[in-house]
């Protein structure tokens, strides 16, 4: 009797155990499939775009860490180093998008590291095609392919890959990932009935949700004094990624991670293929040897006629032009310093 109980125990243990394996694969299977559906919705390469590879490390560079391998994707060989247009844009039925949020980022995965520029939306460069205006402009007239050649020809640099993603977007990632704790400095009030604005943040270290975050990214007009510069609207954008990148270990859990794969789908577009980013995601999954580095193009506010309108613009002068490409020169080098 003692010897059937026995059998039969380990007959029902060994059916729980492979029970446990077939779901835990046939959940990673879903996780998988819905990766892949995610990387094809998002999936937009520029036109006339030349087909380029971001192969991958030079054996030069090796991580500081080996990142963790994970349960979906094989383990990552860090990319090469590349630069990144990141794009915030403003979507609203009817109309052409229009980049809110412009940064160019140097992109060095076998270092964990990423160093980003912040470009005023008001910087005066030459749109080809277009004469000088507003970068913020070059989204409207010609998307992100001649967002990308006016700020290549700005930089005299290639930019290797870029993402766009739009409010609706960053607001559900934000919401997602259960808010983003900042410290607000002051009252933040701004109504505009036109397009239905409407911001009312307090000060204080506060969690803010999706809409709280789009809105602090976004405030520069007040309602209860002056308004604020595009450079104080800068640092507070920045201010809100390195907080996110310090939540790296909120994406751990598997139904967060499906979701956001879900909403990145329906509110990005991008031309880096599945497996760079299935690369990127794992290379940078250890987020605590991970490094962000956030920077400002260096300029001045002048008025200038153009079109028979005097407005304000945001000048940059040649020497800071040749100081960037320099930068971002050397954050490319494969035998850069951490």
């Amino acid at each position: 009797m003692g010897h059937w109980l026995y059998r039969k125990a380990k007959w029902i243990i060994g059916i729980l155990i492979l029970g446990g394996l077939l779901s835990v694969f046939g959940y990673t299977l879903y996780i998988t499939s819905r990766f892949h559906h995610m990387t094809q919705e998002w999936y937009q390469p520029l036109p006339d775009e030349r087909a380029t590879s971001l192969e991958h490390k030079a054996k030069s560079a090796a991580p500081p860490t080996e990142p963790k391998p994970s349960p979906l994707l094989p383990p990552p060989k860090p990319l090469k180093p590349f630069t990144l247009l990141l794009v915030g844009v403003d979507s609203r039925k009817g109309e052409r998008a229009r980049s809110d949020t412009v940064m160019l980022a140097a992109v060095h995965p076998a270092k964990q590291r990423v160093h980003l520029l912040s470009i005023p939306r008001d910087t005066y460069l030459l749109l080809p095609g277009r004469g000088h205006d507003k970068v913020n402009h070059a989204m409207a007239y010609g998307g992100p392919a001649l967002l990308k050649k006016t700020l290549e020809q700005f930089i005299h640099l290639s930019i290797d890959r870029y993402i766009v993603v739009d409010f609706e977007g960053f607001r559900q990632i934000i919401d997602q990932m259960g808010g983003v704790q900042l410290a607000v400095s002051k009252r933040m009030r701004y109504t505009d009935p036109t397009d239905g604005t409407r911001i009312d943040l307090k000060p204080g270290l506060q969690v803010l949700n999706g809409k709280q975050a789009l809105d602090y990214a976004r405030y520069r007009k007040s309602d209860t004094g002056p308004e604020d510069s595009d450079y104080e609207r800068i640092a507070r954008q920045q201010e809100i990624l390195h907080a996110l990148a310090a939540k790296g270990s909120s994406l751990q859990g598997m139904a967060r991670a499906v979701r956001l794969m879900e909403i990145l789908g329906d509110h990005v577009k991008t031309d880096l293929t599945e497996a760079e980013i299935a690369s990127l995601l794992l290379t940078y999954s250890d987020s605590e040897g991970n490094v962000l580095l956030t920077e400002t193009l260096k300029g001045r506010d002048t008025r200038i006629w153009r079109n028979g309108i005097l407005g304000w613009y945001y000048l940059v002068s040649e020497a800071e032009q040749q100081r960037v490409r320099e930068w971002f020169l050397r954050e490319l080098a494969t035998n850069t310093s951490p």
